[in-house]
């Protein structure tokens, strides 16, 4: 085959295989167990709260444990994951969450907690950009947007997975048993991972580590293409301070920074809400089995909003939905701080914030992936969401320590509910980089 065909083009020009729809499903099963893993402690927050007599403040700070070690794994996986591969990235955070999730399982106490939670932080940090980024490259030009909305659309099911797990083993296993799970799965995954997932192909031809050619060819015949002869010229070099140089460059330098404050002000509101609500309206006078059903609704609402969010992304614009979203999150977080306890309104607001929720961060995360070119794509997703790491951690404390000093819960949300608006008149002004 002439080393001009491009095989990227003739994968995004015909109709998606199985073998592809494995290549995504793959990022989507672990997406879910991201989202398993990173709500465990919220999950069991109110038993555990009883157990070990944790205070408004010691119970947000070991909720942005998690959150701190997702900032230091985007900051160090994702520049690898652009220079080493996709893969091995995905593997060794794989590795990281289930023996994060190990610990907390075996946790006696504050500190003990706080390592774990930041192990398994570092591993789903770095795995953010990375599984979107090879379900995204691996899907059809009629697929792109969908791919990595059905990775998104994952995290929920993680999430209701997490709140079914949770009702059903806290009374026979206690908290324990929530992170015991949460450890199986990722381990599970590990070995799926290794013998299914390949290589992403854009890395292959555009870094072209060592066995490039070799390399392609195999996930070629996989994808049923024909093989090639030579590679193309590299357009990126293969060392991590290269591709942190071309993301800093001056045509890049002011849209990483536009995306990642407004990242960083998403994420602040967004894990705020889905870290205190479950003990919110336990303290509504409802019980632990009615506020694990709160997040088990937000999550079947994130579902719907994920995936809906993926089909209408091409038609009304990737910005446009971004920006409603965004403020429909902070109305509906607004909303949740002023309702009674009832059950009713309760599930209407959580399957509400839920769609707003994950349609929103599905709208991010294309914003912010469209915002750099491919052979970019990881480490402007990783410094993106890794900044905004920055807005997730202050989130789940600054709400325990505005608790600890006095505010009410309609102010609490009031007041968080204000970086969701301003991310969205921010991430209107993002430019987008063809794929």
């Amino acid at each position: 085959m002439a080393s001009h065909y491009d095989p990227r083009k003739a994968l995004g020009a015909r109709p998606m295989l199985p073998v592809q729809w494995l290549m995504i499903l793959i990022p989507v099963s672990i997406n879910m167990v991201d989202g398993y893993d990173l709500l465990a402690l919220a999950q069991a927050a109110p038993v555990l709260t009883k157990e070990w007599r944790l205070g408004p403040a010691q119970l947000g700070e070991l909720l942005s444990f998690s959150l701190a070690g997702m900032f230091l794994g985007a900051a160090g996986v994702s520049p690898f994951a652009d220079t080493k591969g996709r893969r091995p990235a995905i593997l060794f955070c794989l590795v990281l969450m289930s023996l994060g999730m190990f610990g907390a399982a075996l946790s006696g106490g504050y500190w003990g907690m706080a390592f774990a939670r930041l192990v398994t932080g570092i591993g789903i940090g770095g795995m953010t950009s990375t599984a979107g980024a090879i379900a995204m490259e691996y899907a059809s030009d009629k697929r792109r947007e969908f791919a990595p909305s059905f990775v998104a659309a994952a995290y929920p099911f993680g999430t209701i997975l997490g709140g079914f797990v949770a009702i059903a083993v806290l009374d026979e296993f206690g908290w324990r048993g929530i992170f015991w799970f949460g450890g199986l799965l990722s381990a599970v995954l590990l070995p799926v991972s290794w013998l299914w997932l390949p290589e992403s192909l854009e890395f292959l031809l555009s870094r072209q580590p060592p066995d490039a050619l070799a390399k392609t060819n195999k996930v070629l015949a996989r994808l049923s293409l024909p093989a090639l002869d030579a590679l193309p010229p590299r357009q990126v070099a293969n060392d991590s301070i290269a591709s942190l140089r071309e993301i800093f460059a001056p045509e890049h330098r002011w849209v990483m920074l536009r995306t990642a404050i407004a990242q960083a002000l998403n994420m602040l509101s967004f894990y705020f809400i889905i870290n205190w609500a479950t003990k919110w309206v336990t303290e509504m006078g409802l019980s632990t089995a009615a506020g694990i059903g709160y997040s088990i609704y937000v999550s079947i609402g994130g579902i719907f909003g994920g995936l809906i969010a993926g089909w209408i992304a091409g038609r009304i614009g990737v910005k446009r939905l971004t920006f409603f979203t965004l403020f429909g999150m902070a109305a509906m977080i607004i909303t949740f701080g002023l309702l009674p306890a009832s059950l009713p309104l309760l599930v209407a607001n959580a399957l509400l914030l839920g769609a707003m929720l994950f349609a929103s961060a599905c709208g991010c995360w294309l914003t912010i992936a469209y915002a750099f070119p491919p052979q970019m794509r990881a480490t402007g997703l990783g410094i993106g969401t890794t900044v905004g790491r920055v807005g997730s951690i202050f989130g789940p404390l600054t709400a325990g320590y505005l608790l600890a000093a006095g505010f009410d819960k309609p102010i609490i949300c009031l007041l968080l509910a204000i970086p969701a608006m301003l991310a969205a008149v921010i991430f209107m002004g993002a430019r987008r980089v063809s794929a």
